[in-house]
């Protein structure tokens, strides 16, 4: 998948020049490094153009002199968004978590999110990308759309669990919170006569795959967004360093599906055990494993294994998620696996059925952005603050998005409890995560005013944006030239070019 390469204009000025403008003495800064010491190593170069662009932009100074200046509009906003969470929205988040509906499912969600959408003002258009449960709410400024388009991200799925679905990962609070920050920013606009555009973006299926913002983000939903932000739970107060990374690492999702032939137990030799060449395949990945290097996770089901005892299982599935901290490292796993698989099914007289449903890939990571949420966390006295910078991760979880639109991740400490636990389910509707979610709109909608208002950030975070999109590609060819003795050709593809 290729990302366009999108050369914006800001106030006139093409980004070449908006980076002249913002070019000064190089002095070393250090910025969250790579996972791995092979990525380390290998991208030396793309990180130490990385700390210097982050010198020449002084994301951290910036931020800090936006955040400090006396500006009674802002003021107004962010009290404007603390009435809207404890007015209405607080009780949308709890009554959302009281009634959790997993992936795909999300109906009395979004029917209740897309009606308190339109009673704001928003058009909305529902089954976008052709996706039941995702949605779109877009309002214009009465001043007309030539401003920038804010966005917004939502979600609202919840976990699986055999006692039935609960909201352990606090998505239950993420479209009220972003509702929070747009009808203020909304009323801001509207009274100030300011153009431009809010959308927000209503994403199911988090938690599942496929995953559903690449559909949207395939599907040109995103398209002429300036600037995207989104909340989410945290155990703590954070910000990422500039940087490329993927919050849960780089992901295939891939499903396994073996053909048989079925026949009675008692004349099994008349069928082909699709089972059997599941659990070959499953065994052989745990073989596998000791080849790979250790950072690999690599987890799998087997959710169908045949129907009766009596009969050879003539269909039988293994789901795997094969992660990775980089995707050229990730791909070399991937081609082992599914020869694996044809090996098992070569073994068992069956067939195989590979179908790579779902990839997270490395996202961009702004640090202009990055440190003015972090500078508004700690101006409104955001709890459980950590300094010290974290690994690169996008601002959502599949990385596509984050390599075409700036944005950033708003995570205030919201949770006592980890992730996908019954006791972050607990934390929602306490006033620990209740907090947390209020600060959360907060920082959101101040971002997007200062976006909005200062002329000088717009130019910041389009000149970052623009010189990390260029810098990824040849991060992963610097990989794939370290790898490539290991895992074969330069390319990453397992062949060396010479014949036998």
């Amino acid at each position: 998948m290729s990302t366009p390469r999108r050369i914006a204009r800001i106030s006139g000025i093409s980004l070449p020049s908006a980076l002249v403008l913002l070019c000064g003495s190089v002095v070393a800064v250090p910025t969250a490094a790579q996972t791995t010491a092979t990525e380390r190593a290998a991208a030396a170069e793309v990180i130490r153009q990385i700390e210097e662009l982050q010198d020449r932009l002084d994301p951290e100074g910036r931020a800090a002199e936006l955040v400090s200046r006396s500006d009674p509009a802002r003021t107004r906003l962010l009290q404007e968004v603390a009435a809207l969470w404890e007015s209405d929205m607080r009780h949308l988040s709890d009554w959302i978590g009281r009634n959790p509906e997993v992936g795909w499912e999300e109906r009395q969600a979004v029917d209740t999110l897309t009606k308190v959408a339109r009673a704001h003002g928003f058009d909305v258009e529902v089954g976008v990308a052709g996706l039941e449960t995702a949605w779109v709410a877009t309002w214009v400024s009465p001043a007309g759309p030539e401003g920038p388009t804010l966005g917004l991200i939502g979600e609202y799925d919840a976990l699986r669990d055999i006692d039935g679905p609960f909201h352990g990962d606090q998505h239950n609070a993420q479209t009220p919170v972003a509702f929070s920050a747009a009808f203020a920013l909304q009323e801001l606009m509207a009274g100030s006569g300011v153009p431009g555009r809010i959308r927000v973006f209503g994403t199911p299926a988090e938690e599942v795959g496929p995953p559903a913002k690449t559909i949207m983000f395939d599907a040109g939903v995103f398209d002429g967004t300036d600037i995207l932000v989104r909340s989410h739970s945290a155990v703590e107060t954070s910000r990422a360093g500039a940087g490329f990374g993927v919050c849960c690492l780089n992901i295939n999702e891939v499903r396994y599906t073996f053909h048989g032939r079925p026949a009675h137990q008692l004349t099994s030799w008349n069928g082909r055990n699709a089972l059997s060449a599941a659990v070959r395949f499953y065994s052989s990945v745990d073989g596998l494993r000791s080849t790979f290097r250790p950072e690999a996770s690599i987890q799998g089901v087997i959710p169908e294994g045949g129907v009766a005892p009596n009969v050879v299982p003539a269909r039988a599935v293994v789901d795997y998620y094969i992660r990775y901290p980089d995707e050229v490292y990730l791909e070399h796993i991937s081609r082992m696996m599914d020869d694996a698989a044809r090996g098992a099914a070569l073994a068992t007289g069956t067939e195989v059925e590979i179908d790579r449903y779902g990839e997270y890939r490395d996202g961009v990571t702004l640090g202009t952005l990055e440190e003015l949420y972090f500078a508004h966390a700690r101006a409104l006295g955001a709890p459980k603050l950590n300094e010290v910078r974290q690994r690169p991760a996008g601002y959502e979880e599949t990385g596509w998005v984050t390599r075409s639109i700036p944005g950033v991740g708003v995570s205030v400490y919201s949770s006592t409890d980890t992730y996908h636990t019954h006791g972050m389910e607990e934390s929602a509707f306490t006033s620990v995560g209740h907090t947390g979610f209020r600060m959360d709109a907060q920082i959101m909608a101040a971002v997007l005013h200062d976006y909005l208002t200062d002329e000088g950030l717009r130019a910041a975070v389009a000149a970052e944006h623009e010189v990390l999109q260029g810098l990824l590609s040849e991060y992963h060819e610097r990989l794939r030239e370290v790898y490539a003795p290991e895992i074969g050709g330069s390319d990453g593809s397992g062949s060396t070019g010479s014949g036998s």
